[in-house]
């Protein structure tokens, strides 16, 4: 299942405001639509981990970066931690041993 396609705008919107034409120009000639549908192919799945998606873009690349690149930016988010149960207590009788 793709990126919901209300992500993928908003992506485009902040990467946009990000890095202006240089991001644009990259798909110069190319149907918008066609590049915003392969970036939420891309990207499926993310819509479970919006924390990578976050990550991605707090950790931008100096240069804007193709599909692929952010995909990778999101694969480098660290796992979120889990909560955990106490460790169960010490067995007196081995404690006295």
């Amino acid at each position: 299942m793709s990126l919901p396609v209300k992500w993928v705008e908003a992506l485009f919107t902040k990467l946009t405001l990000a890095y202006g034409r240089d991001f644009l120009g990259r798909w110069e000639g190319i149907d918008p639509a066609d590049v915003k549908t392969d970036w939420g192919h891309e990207l499926a799945g993310f819509e479970k981990h919006p924390e990578a998606i976050a990550y991605a873009l707090a950790n931008l690349p100096i240069k804007p970066p193709t599909v692929l690149e952010f995909r990778a930016l999101c694969r480098r988010a660290p796992l979120p931690e889990l909560p955990q149960l106490p460790a169960p207590p010490a067995d007196p009788e081995r404690v006295r041993a």
